[in-house]
């Protein structure tokens, strides 16, 4: 069967590792992320999904995907993983050079791209998302983006630099002499 390709809407990133391998169960490392998307805007990459299985499997076999609708949201989250590190780029479809990529945590806005890939392990049938390609619209990096405070009026406000003396560091002073 030929390589079906696919690409999907933007969506979500929930515990991507695209900057570096996850090597947890694996120590070659898997680049994996979960996707989670508008189940409307997702019709046509379920339609391909199906399509590839059934043509693999046939129209009755039953198989497995790598998609779910959370049920406390209704959005769908698919699953897309690679042993090899996708190649990146930007919302203008510009590719990223390796030492350009910014960081990519969960809540970061992408596309991704790759391959379907229909198996058949131990009797169990199923497809997986091959992941090739990954387009980045508005990554977020470890801070997770802005503070999820409103100001407080008449609490503390730090000043814009701070002299705080670090724990355990001498500044040259003698006024820590004291006779034991």
């Amino acid at each position: 069967m030929a390589k079906t390709q696919f690409v999907t809407p933007k969506g979500r990133a929930k515990y991507p590792w695209l900057n570096k391998a996850d090597t947890q169960f694996s120590a070659e490392g898997v680049y994996s992320t979960y996707l989670i998307m508008d189940p409307k805007e997702a019709v046509e990459l379920k339609q391909l999904i199906k399509k590839t299985a059934e043509a693999e499997f046939g129209e009755k076999a039953k198989y497995s995907v790598p998609l779910e609708i959370n049920e406390e949201t209704g959005e769908l989250e698919l699953k897309c993983k690679s042993n090899y590190q996708p190649k990146f780029v930007d919302s203008a479809g510009q590719p990223i050079p390796p030492q350009s990529l910014p960081a990519l945590y969960s809540g970061s806005i992408l596309r991704v791209g790759g391959e379907i890939k229909p198996y058949t392990v131990q009797g169990k049938k199923g497809v997986s998302m091959r992941l090739g390609y990954v387009q980045v619209i508005e990554p977020v990096g470890s801070s997770g983006g802005s503070s999820p405070f409103d100001a407080v009026e008449g609490g503390f406000v730090a000043p814009a630099e701070m002299d705080i003396p670090k724990v355990g560091t001498d500044d040259g002073s003698d006024d820590d002499d004291f006779d034991f």
